[in-house]
């Protein structure tokens, strides 16, 4: 039954006997308690992209400290995604089985700790082991954040709101290096608990704030209405959609002027154990959602990999740019060369060039620019045709930082390269469509957890082959990053694929 807007204007305690959930969504409005919701999942997204890639810059300052090799710096900082990926599977079961906000308010605690502990690492087998216990508590709400933030909008604006909370990913990009910049240059030290305190330990401690303060919003949040509706009813989906009208509107909760929710077939599904979830599980794995995950989890891969797989190398890339000191114009893979060659001649002696942090805070400026035109085109352009358009270019890009001589045009190629993560939000936008809400959250943590794959293969694979196949490497990145987007010609339409699911009893 349809909602009067005068009735709404109008404050009055009178109720509508009944409304469907959308309809009720739509009284609901948007409003204050939306831009809430978008500061707390952004503040989360933030969390873990800190806690992602935040080591790429405390390498290469504890690299004599803890005697890294190269191959030990690449499996450091493929250690949280490793322990993301590890754990995607069982936090996307208890984030569908037990709510979103209850599985990301714990775990956003816990891997504060677990961050913390890493910092009193004293080798690198220690470090990588906290850091990836940190990355399976971190991937609690690296995906369910999407599907949290995607439920708490009207269908209309879900997309838009998802790439708006991207934003905070790219503040991340800016907010490292600005804090590594403060922090690691320093000479200072001190004793805690008779542990010697020096500055990288120290700049660890400083990215977990984020998460800290995005617990603390949640405490103040309720539940996803739709995850309510789905999982225990409509009785338990309208006080907060009463909630959220009463924050958006300025008024009571009483007021709010919808009574009761229709429930309609699709909206009886419920989940039904660890059974029940596997059963669900199954519906992705057949058509028509079976198109969708091979297409999703592959191009998340290809994101990922090179996105986050480059971006851990990228202080240390820019470190031994900043640090050449030849007078010819040479690439970036003839002065990694170099430096290998004095290193085997010369004990370990490591520095890092301020002039790092400034330019990666450029290049997180870049990205957050990048993010706020991709929320302002997104629905404008299209989600499909701006994400590949961004994969192309990063790919070119990718490439051409390998060919041109070391300097502006060398870092700047780069930096474009990198931009390839802001697709993941648009990536996310598009597969969030399809899927609905019983598997949404489910769907979202294996894609990327596949995601997060990718991270760990490419930050491994540059570690690995940077000293001796470093052209290789960039062509084949690039390479993978363009090829990807042909898949997206054979992406459907979701409106097919939501008919089809809800012909089977399931909602969105």
């Amino acid at each position: 039954m349809e909602v009067s807007s005068d009735k709404i204007a109008s404050g009055r305690s009178e109720k509508t006997n009944e409304a469907f959930f959308e309809d009720a969504f739509e009284v609901v409005g948007h409003g204050r308690f939306n831009y809430i919701v978008l500061l707390t999942c952004g503040l989360i997204m933030l969390n873990v992209s800190m806690e992602s890639v935040g080591m790429s810059y405390a390498i290469t300052a504890a690299e004599c400290e803890l005697n890294l090799t190269s191959e030990h710096k690449g499996l450091v900082n493929a250690a949280a995604f490793i322990g993301i990926i590890s754990t995607s599977f069982l936090w996307g079961y208890f984030g569908d089985r037990v709510g979103r906000r209850a599985v990301m308010l714990p775990a956003l605690l816990a891997s504060a700790v677990f961050s913390v502990a890493s910092s009193f690492a004293v080798d690198v087998w220690m470090l990588m082991f906290l850091r990836m216990l940190t990355g399976c508590l971190v991937s609690a709400s690296s995906a369910t954040v999407y599907a949290y933030l995607g439920e708490m909008h009207m269908n209309s604006r879900r997309a838009s709101a998802i790439a708006w909370g991207s934003v905070f990913i790219s503040f991340s990009f800016i907010t490292l290096p600005g804090l590594a910049w403060l922090i690691i240059p320093g000479k200072w030290s001190f004793a805690l608990f008779s542990f010697t305190v020096v500055p990288w330990r120290a700049f660890v401690w400083s990215w977990c704030a984020p998460g800290l303060v995005a617990a603390l919003l949640l405490l103040f949040l309720p539940e996803s209405p739709r995850y309510l509706l789905s999982a225990k009813g409509p009785d338990a989906a309208l006080p907060v959609l009463a909630k959220m009208y009463s924050w958006n509107h300025r008024a009571s909760a009483d007021q709010f002027p919808v009574d009761k929710i229709i429930l309609t077939n699709m909206d009886s599904e419920k989940p039904a154990g660890f059974a029940g979830a596997i059963k669900n599980i199954g519906l992705m794995f057949r058509p028509p959602l079976l198109r969708c995950v091979f297409i999703s989890h592959i191009s998340m891969f290809s994101v990922f990999m090179l996105s986050s797989g480059l971006y851990v190398w990228v202080p240390e890339l820019l470190n031994n740019i900043l640090k050449n000191t030849s007078e010819k114009s040479i690439t970036i893979c003839e002065i990694i060369m170099e430096k290998l060659k004095k290193t085997e001649v010369s004990s370990c002696t490591v520095e890092v060039s301020i002039g790092v942090f400034p330019i990666s805070m450029a290049m997180g400026a870049v990205f957050a620019l990048t993010y706020l035109a991709i929320g302002m085109f997104i629905n404008k352009i299209g989600k499909k045709r701006l994400y590949c358009g961004i994969m192309i270019i990063c790919g070119v890009a990718t490439m051409g930082a390998a060919f041109v001589p070391q300097g502006g045009a060398a870092t700047a190629l780069l930096i474009l390269a990198l931009c390839s993560g802001c697709a993941a939000s648009i990536l996310a936008a598009i597969a969030v469509d399809v899927f609905p809400t019983c598997l949404r959250a489910m769907a979202m943590c294996l894609m990327y957890m596949v995601g997060r794959t990718g991270a760990a293969v490419g930050s491994y694979l540059l570690g690995a082959t940077m000293n001796t196949h470093c052209l290789a490497a960039f062509i084949v990145f690039g390479s993978i990053t363009m090829g990807s987007t042909i898949l997206m010609l054979f992406w459907p339409k979701p409106e097919e694929v939501r008919d089809k699911l809800e012909q089977r009893g399931l909602t969105y």
